[in-house]
Formats: C-alpha cells, structure tokens, sequence
C-alpha cells in the first residue's frame, strides 16, 4: 500500500511540473544538474518585461522530497531570504574585473549607459523595448556561459544537502512578488531521482562539405541532453594539436526556411536542415587537410567532452578564363571546324573540352570525352548534327576539374538525310467507333512530326493522307469513315518527318479489325424427313462470310434443349444429319444457331414437332397395288396408310425403266390415270406427308407393262 501512495505522489509532482508549462506567458524555466554532492538549479524568465520583474522581486526555491519513510512529501523552503541579483558592491568584492562574463551581467543589470529618461512617443518606445530586449539577451548568455554569471544576476542555486539513494525530488522556483501586483508571474518545477546523476554528451557531427579556400562545418543542434547554449570550435593541421578557433562561444538560431530553399548545398543530405548548426571556416589552403571538434556549452556554463574529429580539405572551385574569339567553318556540308583563341596566362589550365546542343541554351553533350591539351586552339567534328547539334560551345578546364564555357555560337549545316520509318505498328478498333493506331516514338533527336496514311485494302496503290499537318506524337486516333464496310478492316501505315522536311519510307502496314455488331444470318430448315432408322434433318447454312460455328439442338415433347451437334467453320453446302436417338411414336423438335467471331449469334431457326413413325409404324404406305385396264387404257393405284395425321400423299412415276419424279398429288390413298400414250413400263411410288411438314420414306416400287 506505502508502495502504490509512493508512486501516487511521483505522479502528482509530475503532473504539476506539466501543468506549471502549460500556464499563460511570462513564464520561468528551470533546469536541474544532479552531481554526486550537489544539485544545481538553473532557472530564466522568457521575456526581458518578466526578467526586469523578477531582478526586481526576487525569487524563492522549495524542496520536496519523496521517501519510502515519507511517501507524502516532506518540503523545505531553501531560499528563507529570496533570491536577488547581486549589488555592484557585492560583485567587486567576490569577483575579479578579468571576468567578463560577470562583466556582462552586471552592465545588463545596471547599465549605466542606459537612458533614464523616457519620451513618451512612438520612436521612445521603440527604443526603450529594444533597449531591455538587449539587456536581456546580454544576462541570459552570460548566465548560460559563466555560473559566476548566474549568480551574480540571481538565475543560479545550489542544494549541497546530502541526498538519500532513493529519494524523488522536486525542485520549485517562483518569483517572490506581491500578490496585489497586476504583473502576472509563474511558478516552474523539475522532478529529479537522487540516484541518477547528470553526464554531459559531446555534440553530435554530421561533417563537413569541401569550398573554394574554406570549408563548411555541419553539426546538430540537438544532442542526447537537449540543446547547448553555445560551441567552442576547434581546429588542427596534424590531428593532434588542436587550438580554438572561436575566441567566444559560437551562436547560430534555427534557419529559416526561406534560406533553406535557397541554400540547397549547405545542408545537402540533411532530412531536417532546421536541426544542424553550420559554422563556415575561411581563409584557408586549398588540398590541405584540416581536423576539428566541437565543444558544447550547457546553460550551467558546463563545457561538454568533445565531439567527434571532422576532417576536410578545401578545394578549388574557381574556374579559368574561358576561350575568347570562337569561331565556325562548315566544310561541304560534312565538317565543322572550331578555332579559339586562349585568353591570360593560367597556369593551372589543364586544356579545352568541346559540347554542342540543338539550342542556344542546351542541353550539350560532349563531342569528344578527352579533354583536349592546354595548347589546343582548334577542332575538327567530323560528324556534324544538324538542328539536334548545330550549336557549339568551348570550355577552358583546369586541374581542379573547373570549366569556363564561352558563348555558344551556331554552325549552319544542311540536312540530307531522311529519318528512318517507324516500326511495330498497333492498331485497335474501339466499339466506338474509333481507331487507335500507335507506333514507337523515333529516336532520332531530329523528328518532327509523322504523316498517318489510311486504305481499305492491304495491297492498295493509294494510301489517303489523314493528316496534312502531321502530327507531333506517336498516336493517331481515326474515326471509322463506313460503319458497314464489308471487309470490316482498315489498313495504316505511318511516315516520320524530320525538321528539314525529310521524309522516311513507309512504315509495315498495320491492319484493325472493325469491331463487329451484326449478327449473322439465321440458317433455315430444308427438309425434315422421317426415315426408317431416325429423323433426317436437312439445314441450309447462314450466309454470313464470318461465321465460327453453327449449333443444332434437339428437344423432345417433356424434355429440355441439348446440343446434337457443332459444325465449326463457315459452311459452304447445307448440313445433313440424321438424329437416330429416337423413340417410336415420340414428338421431337429441332433448332438451328450460328454464332460469329465476335460472339455475336443469330436468330434461332425452329422446326414443327416431329412424330417419329418407325419401320414398325402405323403410318407408312402399305399393300401398293397396280392395275392397268388396257381397253380404257387406265391405270390405277391403291394402297393403305392407317394414320389420322396425314396432310397428302406424293405419287411418284417413271416410264420404261428411267428414274421416279414426282408425278401429281393426291390427298385419298388411291390414284388413276388415263394414258395418252402407250409405254412399254411404268414403275410407280408413293409417298406420305404428314400434318406437321415431315414425310415418311418413300413405299416399294410396283410395275405395270401398258400394251
């Protein structure tokens, strides 16, 4: 229980140190060193209005301590006689006047160059502000630099008492003012454990970037206990013997972020270039090696170890005089020769490099990679570019790697050559009505525009120019000119056009399919006939030239629809099939689809129900008989057919052995006929045809002799 009310009251000093932070401004901060013998207290007011104030007032400190004997806190007023500034009396008698951190103090507190007098306009106040905004930067530094400093303006305490192990401590600081004052004050805290001692960590590097003669030193503002007040920086030619280069500790606010935009190479790789303190050392010898490391400086006045050794050399940046008088001859179109002239005597001049560009401002590529020798004064580019590389320009570089170019000047070369055709054409076809035709953009620098020509056919002598003006990227959107074209395909081919009006080949021809949105034709039953060993379909095909496949279906009188068969391909003769899954006395119909490329199908063809009249049947013709009457010279026929479906019979005839024909039509089961003449044989059939459309085999052949 003792253990939990311990840990109660630590987190209610806590809490209160929170709350002292967040209060309204003017407002104190306090910071606390724990040493083995001591703690030290270092506190400032955050305005020059709420330091005056305070010199003014003074300022008193309490201890708390937290114990397990006394888990409630016992606390002690330290400061019984408050906290002022010294007198001018007082700091003659403690201090030597070679302190000049003390120094400062005092003519921040008492400046008696100070005016006395105040001038009630808007300049009197101005200059009244700035006059204590400057007193109190001058006491804040000289306390964070020197702790006789701090002292002296009363911004410094120090609690010598013996500290038990595990004891919580908090310290607070407030200013001693009248409560009727209307100045509003605060009050600040510090929590501390007696048993964790404080340890000064050196400043963080983060290295050097190499200039002309000086070199620039990069840390960061923030170490691994805050932030310091101050830097001492030093500096060594051997790497062991180092001497401060700043005779003051050195200073530098947060950038501003407008500087940060411009000042790109001083913080180059910093994520948070706001977080880094830069220090620029000048003066310097170029190539020669130079060491530093930093010291911090808290706001105790306590110097920090120092940091990590930098090392860098400055470099020479500064470039040589660059060529003067450049001059161009083109020679018969093939050649351009550059002549320069040098300009002062640089002794560091390590020779010329040549670059030419398609424009007066670049970009330049290199004509040749070497650089030519200090005693060069011409060049001869045997591979003129014209537009792409017309432009030259002249750089006199030095042993450091600095180059100075001269003006660029213009070389008039004519261009001969045609640029070479596009290829890998890609053309699509959108529903639309569109087509999209796109090649690879030319590599050649020089290409303009390209030409995109259009026909209807793959071998056609003429291509129709669709774009007269050209066009500047490797696309081309057509609108279909015919949405009913019967081909249903568009030919392109492409032509590249360079600046001086060179025109390549022909590209490869590249067709588009026209997206298709017809259906094909229905195909349609011809004959549906009933036969002994099943039904006989007879289908004449869909005329479309795109067809992928036609599909017969079947369905009997309580069934569903299923395939009987697929024929792929376009069919060019009628479709024969005979379905002898069949049951006697059974109804079945029959369809028939076609179906496209473009999955487009056609309208469903439909058959009559079907009876099925096997070998066995009822309805066949039976018992044909023949009788020929030579005195009336008549013929007559007589058969049976006992179905009550029937529609008509066929009566099939042929004379003297030749093939049957269809002779006449008759709808009772006989059938006569008078002869004009007499032939030797006459052979006769007869069909059946049935209510629903579908006929049954043709009947034996019977024969007569007409004497």
């Amino acid at each position: 229980m003792k253990k939990n009310r311990y840990i109660f009251m630590l987190l209610l000093l806590i809490g209160l140190k929170t709350q002292a932070q967040k209060s309204l401004n003017p407002k104190l901060q306090l910071l606390a060193r724990n040493y083995q013998d001591s703690v030290v207290l270092r506190w400032a007011p955050t305005s020059a209005a709420q330091w005056l104030f305070a010199s003014q007032k003074g300022f008193r400190v309490q201890k708390t301590v937290i114990s397990k004997g006394a888990n409630q806190g016992v606390s002690t007023l330290l400061t019984p006689n408050k906290i002022l500034p010294l007198t001018f009396e007082e700091v003659k008698l403690r201090y030597s006047k070679q302190d000049s951190y003390v120094g400062a103090a005092v003519q921040s507190l008492y400046n008696p160059k100070a005016s006395t007098t105040f001038q009630q306009s808007v300049g009197g106040i101005i200059q009244k502000s700035n006059e204590q905004n400057s007193r109190y930067a001058s006491a804040m530094l000289s306390a964070d630099y020197s702790a006789n400093a701090a002292t002296v303006l009363g911004l410094r305490w120090v609690d010598k008492t013996p500290k038990n192990p595990e004891d919580i401590i908090m310290y607070k600081v407030w200013v001693d003012a009248d409560t009727k004052s209307n100045t509003k004050v605060d009050t600040a805290t510090v929590v501390l454990f007696a048993n964790q001692f404080t340890k000064v960590y050196a400043p963080i590097t983060a290295g050097i970037l190499q200039g002309d003669s000086q070199v620039t030193l990069r840390w960061y503002r923030m170490s691994v206990d805050g932030e310091f007040s101050g830097y001492l920086i030093e500096r060594s030619e051997d790497g062991k013997n180092f001497k401060s280069i700043t005779s003051n500790p050195y200073i530098q606010t947060p950038a501003d972020e407008n500087m940060l935009k411009q000042d790109s190479l001083t913080y180059k790789g910093i994520s948070n270039p706001s977080a880094l303190i830069t220090y620029i050392d000048s003066n310097l010898v170029n190539y020669r090696k130079y060491y530093y490391r930093i010291v911090g400086i808290d706001p105790f006045g306590v110097s920090s170890p120092v940091s990590d050794i930098m090392v860098g050399s400055p470099k020479d940046f500064t470039p040589p005089a660059k060529p003067k008088n450049v001059k161009i001859k083109v020679v018969d179109n093939k050649e351009v020769i550059i002549t320069w002239e040098k300009v002062g005597n640089n002794s560091d001049l390590k020779g010329y490099v040549i670059a030419k560009g398609g424009s007066v401002a670049g970009p330049f590529n290199f004509v040749k990679k070497e650089v030519l020798s200090n005693q060069s004064l011409s060049f001869t580019d045997v591979s003129p570019e014209p537009y792409t590389g017309r432009y030259y320009v002249v750089g006199a570089v030095d042993t450091a790697g600095n180059v100075n170019y001269a003006m660029p000047v213009v070389a008039n070369i004519e261009d001969r050559t045609p640029p070479k055709a596009p290829n890998t054409l890609a053309a699509m076809a959108t529903p639309q009505g569109k087509v999209v035709v796109d090649w690879p953009a030319s590599t050649e620098p020089d290409v303009a525009i390209y030409k995109v020509y259009r026909a209807y056919r793959k071998d056609a002598k003429n291509y129709t120019l669709l774009t007269p003006y050209g066009v500047p990227n490797s696309e081309y959107t057509d609108s279909i000119p015919d949405k009913t074209l019967l081909n249903r395909q568009l030919f392109y081919k492409i032509v590249a056009v360079d600046l001086s009006n060179n025109h390549s080949e022909y590209s490869p021809v590249v067709m588009a399919k026209l997206p298709d949105t017809n259906p094909p034709t229905a195909p349609v039953f011809e004959q549906i006939v009933v036969e002994k060993n099943g039904i006989k379909l007879l289908v004449i095909p869909s005329s479309s030239e795109d067809v992928s496949f036609h599909i017969l279906y079947k369905k009997s009188s309580k069934g569903s629809w299923e395939v009987l068969k697929q024929y792929n391909g376009l069919l060019t003769t009628s479709i024969s099939y005979v379905d002898t899954d069949v049951k006697n006395n059974q109804r079945y119909e029959y369809k028939v689809e076609a179906e496209d490329y473009s999955k487009l199908k056609s309208k469903s063809e439909f058959s009559q129900p079907i009876l099925y009249v096997g070998e066995n049947g009822i309805a066949s013709v039976e018992g044909l008989k023949v009788n020929y009457d030579p005195n009336q010279k008549l013929v007559t026929l007589d058969w049976t057919c006992r179905s009550n479906n029937v529609s008509h019979f066929v009566i099939y005839r042929a004379e003297n052995k030749a093939a049957l024909s269809t002779w006449q039509t008759v709808e009772a089961n006989k059938f006569s006929e008078k002869l004009d003449k007499t032939p030797n044989t006459l052979d006769y059939a007869v069909k059946v045809y049935f209510k629903d459309g579908t006929s049954y085999k043709m009947s034996n052949t019977v024969s007569v002799q007409a004497k």
